[in-house]
């Protein structure tokens, strides 16, 4: 499950990195883009969908959640399967498209146009999905479907490839014959930057192949094995990884054989490191004035459209999270305060993380209401007002809520690797300074952006990354130390310092952790990802405003989500609730 929640992150950030840079990128030919982008697409769709479903499934399966396990699973087979196919088929006609523009010349760009490609494209995406759909209904129709198109794929790309390298060969031995002087199509091209483009395609394809292919010969090995060992499932796993593995290289073999990517990308990297944000479409006319996607949202170029119902939504919806997320989190320190039978330091850590979410729904989150009544309304200083306050408390208690996630992860690494020592090291005294810590630094980088937007955005992108690299790696290590554990108490070896805990219970504590850890990331990828484009886009509309307030309604989701995984997760908090609610209606 960690590593294909590494898998999962990493998939998604450099898929979402190469969309934006395809974006920006205008020199390659446009239904060729629309190709590469379509290709990252699936791949950020296996980081965002599959890979999730996947861990889901793995984790349902060890807890013995079986409802879930077989949601889980299913989902993940159809998705991965819809996702799969339309890669392969995407990757065919990227052959299909490489040979054409080779045979064709200077009628390429007539034959194939934007619109032809779009339907092709689209075809994909549709027959994919309905034949994995099928599933449900006969998983025989989904595998006579897979079994025709992949081996069909795979020998229309191959003689593509076969083609284009024989024209080419032909072509170099035209040019080197002094005799043969009679000009051809192929000489519309340019030769060199064409074999940089069918070699690009060529890697990826080949490595869609390598990464494929190990999956299907233990799949194939499973259906024709008479028994079923532990060691073929595993197997299975290894390959699975493999599998998905692929949606994270192949943004690097894009960087690393199409020039236009790699400097689109190195671009994109400059401008968010120095996050420069501004429109071109907000220029003065004199030239010389520029307005941020910030400044615009309390201005009436950029918001004064929005329909007066719209808005009474948006505020009916913060005003109902805000008291959801209040009564919840309420409910779950009082709780906290009860119950004795939490080690103290981990209760402290889990007040804190309730703590960050009732101040959203107190602060941040009223805020943002009146945003948009103020703006509504065309109140633009009590509106500028209030979008600061929303950016102040936003950063502080998102940065908070993943830095106390972050401690919550090393918390359970320290308790199993510690064993007897845990509670003399971890204390209570040692786990408030770090709380305050966490507080005292996220408070003081968020005022920065008063002086420097760019100071907070610096500290705020390194916390970002610091804090999911070390979760991820706690996680890895919490189950690797595990299953070796579990292969020692196998073996009947002798006891180790882990035989000091209660691992039905820290299996259920780390769980716990993870469910939290992964509704945080799930809530927070949307706004991360809005964020991008706004960076990145050349003109705003009232469209990208709109989507922009649809991912904040989702990242405030979260805070009146805890409280429900807290209670689902951890049974000595559910029982105190329980216990405070009764004892509230008596």
């Amino acid at each position: 499950s960690a590593v294909h929640i590494l898998l999962s992150i990493t998939a998604f950030l450099t898929n979402s990195l190469i969309l934006v840079a395809l974006h920006k990128e205008s020199s390659l030919h446009r239904p060729s883009k629309l190709l590469y982008r379509s290709l990252a697409t699936t791949d950020l769709l296996v980081g965002l969908v599959a890979q999730p479903l996947y861990a889901t499934y793995w984790m349902s399966l060890v807890q013995e959640h079986w409802s879930l396990c077989r949601y889980a699973f299913d989902a993940a087979y159809i998705t991965g399967s819809a996702l799969f196919l339309t890669s392969l088929m995407t990757m065919t006609a990227i052959s299909v498209d490489r040979l054409l523009a080779l045979l064709l010349g200077l009628r390429y760009k007539q034959i194939v146009t934007l619109k032809r490609t779009y339907i092709i494209v689209a075809t994909i995406w549709i027959l994919s999905l309905v034949t994995s759909l099928c599933a449900l209904l006969d998983d025989r129709i989904t595998f006579l479907y897979r079994l025709i198109t992949i081996p069909l794929c795979l020998v229309i790309s191959l003689a593509s490839y076969t083609n284009i390298f024989r024209t080419l060969r032909y072509h170099q031995v035209q040019a080197e014959d002094p005799v043969q002087q009679q000009p051809s199509q192929l000489n519309v091209l340019n030769i060199a930057q064409y074999r940089k483009a069918v070699y690009s395609a060529l890697w990826v394809q080949l490595a869609l192949v390598v990464c494929f292919a190990p999956f299907f010969i233990v799949v194939t090995v499973i259906a024709h094995s008479k028994t079923h060992s532990s060691h073929l499932v595993i197997l299975r796993g290894i390959t699975v990884v493999l599998v998905y593995f692929n949606s994270t290289l192949n943004p690097f073999l894009y960087c690393w054989k199409i020039s236009e990517v790699r400097q689109a990308v190195k671009q994109t990297i400059r401008q968010a490191l120095c996050y420069r944000i501004m429109s071109p479409t907000n220029v003065s006319s004199g030239g010389s004035h520029t307005k941020s996607f910030h400044e615009l949202l309390c201005s009436p170029s950029l918001v004064g459209g929005l329909q007066q119902q719209l808005s009474i939504c948006f505020v009916a919806v913060d005003i109902l999270l805000s008291i959801t997320a209040f009564f919840g989190n309420s409910l779950i320190l009082v709780s906290l305060c009860k119950e004795s039978s939490l080690h103290p330091p981990s209760k402290l850590l889990y007040r804190c993380l309730a703590t960050t979410d009732l101040l959203v729904g107190v602060i941040t989150q009223p805020h943002m209401a009146l945003h948009w009544m103020s703006a509504s309304q065309e109140h633009w200083s009590l509106c500028r007002y209030a979008r600061d306050a929303v950016d102040i408390t936003g950063y502080v208690f998102i940065l908070v809520s993943l830095m106390t996630m972050t401690a919550i992860s090393v918390d359970r690494l320290l308790a199993l690797l510690l064993g007897m020592r845990y509670k003399q090291i971890v204390t209570l005294k040692r786990m408030y300074i770090i709380v305050t810590t966490f507080w005292v630094f996220n408070l003081v980088a968020s005022l920065s952006g008063f002086f420097d937007h760019r100071v907070t955005y610096l500290y705020s992108s390194l916390v970002i990354s610091f804090c999911l690299v070390i979760s991820l790696a706690s996680y890895t290590k919490i189950f690797c130390t595990l299953r070796y554990h579990q292969a020692q108490v196998g073996d009947q070896q002798q006891p180790s310092q882990t035989n000091a805990l209660n691992m039905v219970r820290f299996r259920k504590a780390v769980y716990s952790a993870l469910w939290v850890q992964l509704a945080l990331v799930v809530c927070y990828a949307p706004i991360c990802t809005v964020s991008i484009v706004i960076a990145y886009t050349k003109k705003y509309s009232l469209l990208l405003v709109v989507t922009r307030k649809v991912a904040f309604i989702l990242l405030f989701f979260n805070s009146t989500l805890n409280p429900f995984l807290y209670c689902w997760k951890i049974s000595e908090v559910r029982q105190a609730v329980k216990q405070t609610i009764k004892e509230a209606l008596c």
